[in-house]
């Protein structure tokens, strides 16, 4: 009973210790402090943005000189106090706030000390959208090399909190001297059970998941300028479309836009898989055509396309094109589709950009059917090299159009995504250092109103300038990838379903 007594009182004794102990380094805010009418130097910017309700904890690191740093973050009754240079509010505690907060603003407060002199940083927000955002995106890791590639990977991340699982990874299926570019992951309606990407060069295919079966598949045929390249999930019917590209690189050796990557062949196809076949739907030696996007209702197809002729008999249509390459500017166009006879209407312009002289690429329709969202820069298609490129909204009601003045940069936008409820979106931008696109966040509203961009939260503010990758097309997902990179590794290295050629794509 003696020891049985002094355990359970040597117990309660360390209990108490350590609750003193966390009351010690618990933080507390200075009694006494100057108020200063600037804001604080933050990385990440986190300063006055919109959040999602559901997003990780956004940490960051401040960047004004001190030995001593205090920052709350509060709504109502509600609080988080925290100590050091890094903000990294706990899950927990961060989810407990957002709670609370949802539809109002968490006020911030950033103080600082130096030689035992308190100051206090002009207070920002964030404002917490009750709009919440799908749980889960994917996309491309990819080291900035221009000519060569070794390790590339596709992930998820759960943007509730900080994981991040691979998808698939190239190196599963390449070897040192035989290597496998990986690309183009899509989905449909946002969930996994109907999904593709591309695997190129070693094993080469697409990788296609069809109502949750997976196999590889060999998309060239006679009929078709190449494979499938750019892929679009119909939402409604059961047919993915796609370009079919031919596409090269120049180098700029002076140019702020480091690469310039070429659409020099393409045409719009329709796959099938329940018939296993591929279609043409556009095929026309003089125009280009490329990203295609499904209207929601799935009766309708945009994509970009150039028109392109040559005016020097001499030369090859490729060397032209690499010539001339800032001539060609894109228009986004949109064909009906019948579901029961396949057949697609004639083209129709719905934002002439060339008119503007401009191009415009990369078409997305929200799924409330309400906006078009896109790339408009100078010239090309490949907006992610060109510094110009911003991200415009267009009205299909009423065809107005506006730049996303709030989200852009002087850097590259590009490579963007519809959330599924059509309040969100999700693109790449080089903003950061030109050199990595990084991923970043934007509320749209109801009436096409964007907020300040945020880049995706990592755990460590200090991620990105030590992370040696580039984020490539990101896409929104309402569930994570059932199948296991290994599970893909062996479909990518078993055997081929070759694609049938049909007139009618039936």
């Amino acid at each position: 009973m003696t020891y049985r007594f002094m355990k359970i009182n040597i117990t309660k004794y360390l209990f108490a210790v350590l609750l003193l102990c966390l009351a010690a380094c618990t933080p507390s805010l200075p009694e006494k402090y100057e108020t200063i009418n600037e804001l604080p130097s933050l990385y990440p910017d986190y300063i006055d943005v919109t959040i999602p309700c559901n997003i990780a904890p956004l940490t960051f690191e401040i960047k004004n000189d001190a030995s001593e740093y205090v920052t709350r973050l509060s709504y109502a009754n509600s609080e988080i106090i925290l100590g050091g240079k890094e903000v990294q509010p706990s899950l927990k505690d961060w989810q407990e706030l957002l709670s609370v907060a949802a539809g109002k603003e968490i006020k911030v407060e950033v103080f600082t000390c130096e030689n035992e002199s308190w100051k206090s940083y002009k207070p920002f927000s964030y404002f917490v959208s009750s709009d919440t955002i799908d749980q889960y995106i994917s996309y491309r890791l990819i080291p900035p090399s221009y000519v060569c590639y070794e390790m590339l990977s596709i992930n998820q991340r759960n943007l509730s909190n900080y994981d991040e699982d691979v998808i698939y990874n190239n190196m599963l299926a390449a070897s040192e001297d035989k290597g496998q570019c990986i690309n183009c992951h899509a989905y449909k309606n946002y969930r996994t059970d109907n999904m593709q990407f591309h695997m190129r060069q070693y094993k080469g295919g697409t990788l296609f998941v069809h109502n949750g079966e997976a196999v590889k598949l060999n998309m060239n045929t006679d009929s078709t300028l190449s494979a499938g390249v750019y892929p679009a999930f119909n939402p409604v019917y059961d047919v993915v479309a796609y370009s079919v590209n031919k596409t090269g690189q120049i180098f700029h050796t002076k140019h702020s836009n480091k690469v310039e990557v070429q659409d020099l062949y393409s045409d719009i196809i329709l796959y099938n898989p329940v018939a296993n076949v591929v279609t043409n739907v556009v095929n026309d030696t003089t125009d280009l055509e490329v990203f295609p996007w499904w209207s929601p209702d799935g009766r309708m197809l945009y994509y970009g396309s150039a028109h392109f002729e040559k005016i020097d008999s001499t030369k090859e249509r490729m060397a032209e094109e690499v010539i001339r390459y800032r001539e060609i500017k894109y228009d986004i166009l949109r064909r009906s589709w019948n579901p029961e006879t396949f057949e697609f209407g004639e083209a129709d312009t719905v934002f002439a950009a060339t008119k503007l002289g401009k191009s415009a690429t990369f078409p997305r329709v929200s799924p409330d059917s309400r906006y078009l969202l896109f790339a408009l820069g100078e010239y090309g298609c490949f907006h992610v090299w060109h510094n110009d490129a911003d991200l415009y909204l267009q009205d299909l009601q009423t065809g107005d159009y506006w730049p996303l003045t709030e989200s852009n940069s002087p850097h590259a936008e590009s490579y963007h995504s519809w959330s599924s409820n059509s309040r969100w979106i999700l693109f790449s931008s080089r903003r950061d250092d030109t050199n990595y696109t990084r991923l970043y966040i934007a509320h749209i509203s109801p009436e096409g109103k964007p907020s300040k961009a945020f880049v995706l939260p990592q755990k460590s503010p200090n991620f990105y300038p030590l992370f040696d990758r580039s984020y490539n097309v990101p896409e929104f997902m309402v569930e994570p990838v059932k199948f296991t990179p290994h599970q893909f590794a062996e479909i990518a290295c078993g055997d081929e379903t070759k694609v049938k050629y049909s007139v009618n794509g039936m």
